[in-house]
């Protein structure tokens, strides 16, 4: 899948709607298992576009932070691609070790 591309089982989406079909629930079963492609397309979009933003001199983690409703350093996370469940998980396995 190019980086670009929208998962395939999406761009038919708007067509399900209507009538039960076989065709009609085979489309939406692989549109749910096509779930995760596309959480990463969408999390990679976002990672290049807060990235360029950043290269940009007028965009800094502080501007960009309140429309992103995240904090300064979340933004630094997103465009460097760290997931903030992966965040999660390490905090919370590094505090049941403690």
């Amino acid at each position: 899948m190019d980086r670009h591309e929208l998962p395939a089982p999406f761009a038919a989406l708007a067509d399900l709607a209507g009538e039960p079909t076989v065709e009609r629930a085979q489309a939406l079963s692989r549109a749910l298992k096509a779930v995760p492609d596309l959480s990463a397309w969408i999390r990679e979009q976002r990672q290049l576009t807060v990235r360029s933003l950043l290269d940009m001199p007028q965009h800094t983690a502080k501007l960009l932070s309140g429309p992103l409703e995240v904090t300064p350093q979340r933004v630094y996370d997103i465009a460097a691609g760290h997931r903030a469940t992966e965040n999660r998980r390490t905090a919370a396995a590094k505090a049941s070790t403690d």
